[in-house]
């Protein structure tokens, strides 16, 4: 007994690439010119338990096709508020056919119909009814979805050329919940990105609402809470 213990080797635990004290800054730096897919590889070989996030937006599709392509059963969080364009929801049909998407949909506890006859619909942008409208529509499904989930990483389509928020963001970021978020496509233009989905024959989704936006170009929430 003494000997065939004395043979085995403890195999060391490997250590978190993934947690809340990284160095993202040495990441960011290693990766600033790097390809969408090499920042992919590296996240996969070292995250634990990584999620995506989408809400099939135009072009989103190209983020999809990325992040599957290197981890095809990667769990897709997708927040149905209710309010979509009957074309966002053809479009998510076929999407999760097409690539075979492990597509995880959380709706709010108030149904859209249920809180449009209650509160009259969607409220003026900017206004604490808005904020309210929000939190009910996406950030608590969003929320609840983390929680069950349990990421280490996760993972998103954005890019520095959106907003003025996102442009001060970087490819690797501290997220909510104990996650670090990342965005392989975050140095790219919407250009490149329109030159992916021809390139790969993707389908498009050209008609969208959020209504938790309002604006093309304005933050929806997710990004800017703690």
């Amino acid at each position: 007994m003494g000997r065939n213990a004395s043979s085995q080797t403890l195999q060391p635990i490997p250590e978190r690439t993934f947690h809340h004290d990284a160095d993202l800054g040495s990441m960011n730096l290693r990766f600033a010119g790097a390809k969408p897919s090499e920042i992919m590889q590296f996240t996969m070989e070292h995250a634990q338990n990584p999620v995506v996030f989408t809400n099939f937006r135009p072009l989103a599709i190209a983020f999809l096709h990325l992040v599957t392509r290197a981890k095809p059963d990667i769990p897709v969080i997708w927040v149905d508020h209710g309010y979509n364009t009957p074309e966002t929801y053809r479009h998510i049909e076929n999407v999760v056919k097409s690539l075979d998407l492990n597509l995880r949909t959380y709706s709010p506890k108030m149904s859209a119909a249920h809180y449009n006859a209650v509160y009259g619909g969607i409220p003026q942008l900017d206004t604490p009814e808005h904020d309210f409208f929000s939190r009910t529509v996406k950030l608590e499904p969003f929320n609840r979805a983390m929680q069950e989930l349990q990421p280490d990483v996760w993972l998103n389509g954005i890019r520095h050329d959106q907003n003025s928020h996102r442009k001060n963001l970087d490819i690797f970021t501290q997220g909510n919940h104990g996650t670090i978020r990342v965005a392989p496509m975050f140095h790219l233009k919407e250009i490149d990105v329109e030159e992916y989905v021809y390139e790969n024959n993707l389908p498009d989704n050209d008609i969208y609402f959020d209504p938790t936006k309002g604006e093309e170009h304005r933050e929806c929430g997710l990004l800017l809470e703690k």
